[in-house]
């Protein structure tokens, strides 16, 4: 039994890590993608006020991005709660929630109660 939890451990770091990437890569990107495109323009601000649809491109891209994070920790790691996939994914629980509406609203993962606690896990 120690040998298996010591390997799901392992395997929840490695998890963790490859997360932590993809996101630093996808943030990169993001960044990437605003300084070169020369057909892009800044998001029009209006007193503290960004226009909505332009804006929302951005927060799709972010809520897509890490939605993307968590359905490859639930791929690998199988059914998890709200902290396993915080632990697994180095995402913060806000952005773990967005992602999670983001894949419930395109049907991709069940939730089931362990008592209080929820576990998300993909439809296959």
């Amino acid at each position: 039994m120690k040998k298996v939890k010591d390997n799901v451990r392992k395997g929840m770091a490695e998890v963790g890590k490859t997360a932590a990437h993809l996101k630093a890569d996808a943030k990169a990107e993001v960044t990437r993608i605003r300084v070169t495109d020369t057909d892009a323009e800044p998001l029009p601000v209006s007193g503290n006020k960004i226009d909505a649809e332009k804006a929302s491109e951005s927060v799709e891209l972010i809520f897509g991005i890490n939605a993307g994070i968590i359905w490859e920790s639930l791929n690998q790691n199988g059914p998890m709660t709200v902290n396993d996939l915080a632990k697994t994914t180095a995402l913060l629980p806000e952005d773990i929630y967005g992602a999670l509406g983001w894949l419930a609203r395109e049907n991709k993962i069940s939730v089931e109660r362990e008592g209080t606690v929820r576990i998300y896990l993909l439809k296959l």
